[in-house]
């Protein structure tokens, strides 16, 4: 009889306790600061629910039959579980304090308070009532020193107020408002309490607090989490493109060496020149190939310029290359558009001549680069050709799939062969530029 009546008095507590700890063990794997401290507060409250219950029924129990009732053993009882309550009542704001500062600097320091109350109220029944007493009626008093229990709870409130404050203070206002709200419903609770008008509500206030907290602790710590995981694929995604750039670092020199080589024996003076063309090739590429991260599109076409001089002299004609731009103001990754007008080359001039044409326009929403050259070789390419013409245009494609989210489209004819490069443009940055997306804002 007795424990339905607990329960029908503490429903509400038992069950926010219960969802505290099914939280507590489904997240277990969580790694929350101060986490460790739940089951303990969750312990607390119960007990203090307990002791308050056991008093009130105490003291009721005397009173609805002061003739049969043990007077002595109601008082002694009373005392104990008084004690208790008195005990533990600061405990739940000085746990709430370690769960939400979890790296709090001289916590001993701040245990003093409650370290004195507890010492006050456990020798209490040796001071003659300046603590407090429950006299031969069975009821209780509250002397002076027993006001402690206030004032250890307001010091620790008052200390929640001020982590609140620094919260804003720190643009952390989630955290700030959510201090203050529950400062502000355990001083309610307390006053309510104090003043007898919702009595018994103090050990529900306190569950809650806490199981409002700690889902909050959950939810930061899946943010977290969440930006954790971000930073290591970022992470991964730009150890790709240092090692796709490593690809293609003796891809480039190997090619203008057997260039600059062929021309030494024929023609030395072009090969002198070549040389020096390499050496501007070279200091245009220190960046590209040091770097991953993205460059202005005008700089990629410095890289373009400077392989046109570099593989001239292999050709008895002028290359016959033009440019029709009419967008250059974004981002591109470092020799990605170089690869492309490489391979132009290579296909599309032969000894009889050809043609080059690099295009650049916003279109749909999208930055679109087009390369187009004539089809000198008229090659039979097989799925793997077409799928990608060698190491660096698959290199292209792969760190514009991974920087920006854009993608290389090849159309080969009998007569000509396209490449389409296509970013999407993501906006405006703080100077009026369009951007789009890429590893250099944090995106992969």
């Amino acid at each position: 009889m007795i424990f339905i009546e607990f329960l029908s008095q503490n429903y509400m507590t038992i069950l926010i306790v219960v969802s505290l700890m099914v939280i507590r063990f489904a997240f277990k794997e969580y790694k929350i600061p101060a986490a460790r401290l739940v089951p303990l507060i969750a312990f607390i409250v119960v007990i203090s629910a307990t002791t308050y219950f056991l008093n009130e029924w105490s003291y009721h129990t005397v009173w609805s039959d002061p003739v049969g009732a043990d007077f002595e053993w109601h008082i002694r009882f009373r005392t104990i579980v008084s004690i208790i309550d008195y005990v533990i009542q600061p405990l739940y704001v000085l746990i709430e304090l370690m769960i939400i500062v979890p790296d709090m600097k001289n916590r001993f320091l701040f245990s003093i308070p409650a370290i004195i109350n507890t010492i006050l109220y456990v020798t209490s029944p040796l001071t003659n009532g300046l603590v407090f007493k429950i006299n031969y009626q069975n009821r209780f008093f509250r002397g002076p020193l027993g006001y402690t229990i206030y004032f250890v709870t307001a010091f620790y409130l008052v200390v929640l107020v001020i982590v609140s404050i620094k919260s804003f203070r720190g643009n952390n206002r989630r955290k700030g408002i959510l201090l203050l709200f529950i400062v502000s419903m355990m001083l309610m609770s307390m006053f309510l309490e104090y003043r007898n008008w919702t009595p018994g509500y103090i050990d529900e206030a306190s569950a809650l607090s806490i199981l409002i907290y700690y889902i909050y602790l959950i939810v930061v710590y899946q943010q977290e989490l969440r930006e954790s995981i971000a930073q290591k694929e970022l992470k991964i995604a730009q150890d790709k493109v240092a090692m796709l750039q490593e690809q293609i670092r003796p891809h480039f020199i190997f090619n203008s060496l057997n260039v600059i080589r062929a021309l030494i024996k024929r023609d030395p003076v072009k090969a002198a020149e070549g040389i020096d063309h390499f050496s501007d090739y070279l200091r245009a590429h220190v960046f590209a190939l040091k770097s991953p991260e993205l460059i202005p599109f005008d700089e990629e076409l410095v890289n373009v310029k400077a392989f046109i001089a570099l593989a001239q002299p292999s050709y008895e004609k002028p290359i016959d290359i033009s440019y029709d731009l009419k967008v250059t103001d974004f981002m591109i990754p470092p020799l990605s558009l170089e690869p492309i007008v490489e391979n132009a080359v290579k296909h599309g001039i032969g000894k009889d001549g050809g043609y080059i044409n690099v295009s650049s326009e916003v279109k749909d929403g999208n930055y679109v680069i087009t390369v187009e050259n004539s089809n000198i070789e008229k090659i039979d390419y097989s799925q793997k050709e077409r799928t990608g013409l060698g190491v660096g245009l698959e290199n292209t494609k792969t760190r514009l799939d991974i920087q920006l989210g854009g993608t290389v489209d090849l159309n080969i004819s009998e007569e000509m062969t396209t490449v389409m490069i296509t970013i999407p443009v993501r906006g405006k940055d703080d100077h009026g530029k369009e951007e789009h997306i890429g590893v250099r804002d944090g995106r992969a």
